[in-house]
């Protein structure tokens, strides 16, 4: 039960930060998904910024838990005033309880994401870990806000957290705009995608041991889109109409920058800081926030990942070569830099999976040498399966809402723009890396959202046929996920003898408790060996490249 106790606990801590955050950054909002965003936004910061220097033992992290509850309860001294939105955060924290009991974690989570979690709870932040392990060289911000997660009597078994806490957080953004009457009226275009969305990522990505770090990066960009929608259509010039959309492109922005800390292909999302700019209505608002609060904190977020990256590997954006050092310490050879951007591509390809490897890597990946072989092994397996469901979905809920009476509302040319560019995303991804797991999974969904909730948008449905609608689809949404994570835990049962009631750890499968300790425990054992600086008076520590 304390796996459960926690998950509510560091919900609304990460809420109470997000009251701290919002204050900040001038954002007006109550919607507890939006502060629950924030707040983990300004838990990476805090663990970016103290990592270098301390670990994040069970003393450091308590504090800073007990410090967003206490900013919880103090913003919520006007219970009414949050009364519904206290009711979107139980219930949406409720459902995942089963989600987060899991025997079995994620494939890469004993190869490189536990380690590194680990590490930063028992070290400050070396430098070259790059030279250990693949993994290591491009971190993501969801390793430094799980290392704040360390707490008592759970230790190192809350580490899987932070996707179910994203995952969490968009549920309630996304059904507060599903019950949202105003925004219904104003642009039920979005309450579609909305509702859409919902079902996609509670059906789809229903099990926590599948999202790693990219799924997570996927749901902030899939928000970021709805956001952005709301953004270009909202066109009347009024002082409410105005401040709403500031509100509205700072979330974006921080949106936007926070998915380009998960993963570096999220970095190409900042192309939709393009459109911005191109729509009069929002390029004096997006010109406005310059040098603001929100332009610092994106600033930040990028430096860090930056930052992290290069102390890793020598590398500005890891592995393109042309950002990386060769100079340093702890720098990479650049020969190993390209092969393993070769690599990252072959696999995508289908050049290579736990059982064969292409001899000739460079060939295969060039042009459409590959598309073939992707063809056959990969989309006749994985993305046709992911196109039938897809389709499907999205069919059935265009035909619970179907109407024959229409409003003849033409095709916007700002949502004309926008789903241009997410076509244009979809072939970079399809060209340069076509795996689903690689940004493929939200631009497939999104390319057949947007044209079904647009024509939903022009069908003749009042806000109570709308919402009796939704209900049934939510509800069927909801049996579906927990219909699939209680197969899951059954499997999970009969293959690891795992039993949430009775233990909600989850196992260390693939060896023993020494098998995911066995980077920090080499760093303990060598720790003695490595070179060493000082850096503003504190002693840091150098892995030396092997010779």
């Amino acid at each position: 039960m304390t796996l459960y106790l926690y998950f509510y606990l560091i919900t609304f801590s990460l809420v109470g930060y997000g009251f701290i955050a919002s204050q900040f950054l001038q954002i007006k909002t109550k919607n507890f998904g939006v502060l629950g965003f924030l707040g983990i936004i300004l838990l990476a910061l805090i663990s970016y910024s103290s990592s270098i220097f301390i670990k994040h033992g069970y003393v450091f992290n308590f504090i800073f838990l007990l410090l967003g509850i206490i900013f919880f309860i103090l913003n919520l001294k006007n219970f009414q005033k949050f009364k519904k939105d206290l009711i979107y955060l139980f219930f949406s924290t409720s459902i995942l309880l089963i989600f987060i009991s899991i025997g079995k974690n994620h494939d890469d989570f004993p190869y490189y994401h536990f380690p590194y979690i680990t590490l930063l709870t028992e070290y400050s932040h070396p430098f070259g870990l790059g030279q250990l392990n693949n993994g290591f060289r491009s971190p993501s911000s969801i390793f430094f806000i799980s290392s704040l997660f360390f707490l008592p009597e759970v230790g190192i078994y809350l580490f899987h957290l932070t996707p179910a806490l994203i995952l969490n957080f968009a549920n309630i953004v996304l059904l507060k705009n599903i019950f949202n009457k105003e925004l219904f009226q104003k642009q039920n275009l979005l309450c579609f995608l909305s509702l859409l969305s919902f079902s996609f990522i509670n059906i789809f990505f229903f099990r926590l041991a599948e999202h790693g770090t990219d799924r997570s990066g996927m749901i902030i960009v899939l928000l970021s889109v709805i956001y952005l929608f709301d953004l270009v259509n909202n066109k009347e010039i009024n002082f409410d109409n105005i401040k709403y959309n500031e509100n509205i492109m700072k979330i974006f922005i921080i949106f936007i920058c926070f998915a380009a800390t998960i993963k570096p292909y999220y970095l190409i999302n900042f192309s939709f800081f393009l459109l911005l700019i191109i729509f009069e209505h929002t390029r004096k608002i997006f010109f406005k926030l310059f040098f603001s609060r929100v332009f610092y904190l994106c600033l930040i977020l990028i430096f860090f990942i930056v930052f992290f990256t290069f102390i890793n590997s020598g590398c500005l954006i890891f592995p393109i070569k042309a950002t990386c050092s060769k100079d340093l310490l702890w720098s990479l050879d650049k020969d190993l830099v390209y092969q393993t951007k070769v690599w990252f591509e072959l696999w995508s390809k289908g050049g290579a999976n736990p059982n064969f490897v292409i001899n000739d890597r460079i060939e295969y990946i060039s042009g459409l040498n590959w598309l073939s072989n992707w063809i056959q092994n990969y989309f006749f397996n994985k993305v046709l399966d992911f196109l039938t469901g897809i389709i499907f979905l999205t069919l059935v809920i265009f035909l619970i809402f179907f109407k024959r009476d229409k409003k003849n509302i033409s095709f916007y040319n700002n949502n004309f723009f926008v789903y241009t560019l997410i076509v244009l995303l979809f072939l970079e991804w399809f060209f340069k890396h076509p795996t689903l797991r690689y940004g493929g999974y939200h631009l497939i969904a999104l390319l057949l959202f947007i044209p079904i909730s647009m024509k939903l948008s022009n069908f003749k449905i009042d806000y109570e046929y709308f919402l009796k609608r939704s209900l049934i689809i939510i509800s069927i949404t909801l049996v579906i996920f927990f219909a699939r994570n209680f197969n899951r835990l059954d499997n999970e049962n009969s293959l690891y003898g795992f039993n949430p009631i009775h233990n909600t750890n989850y196992q260390f499968i693939g060896g023993n408790e020494d098998f995911y300790y066995r980077y920090s425990t080499f760093i303990g054992n060598n720790i003695k060996n490595f070179e060493a600086i000082n850096l503003f008076g504190k002693k840091i520590f150098i892995i030396k490249k092997n010779k």
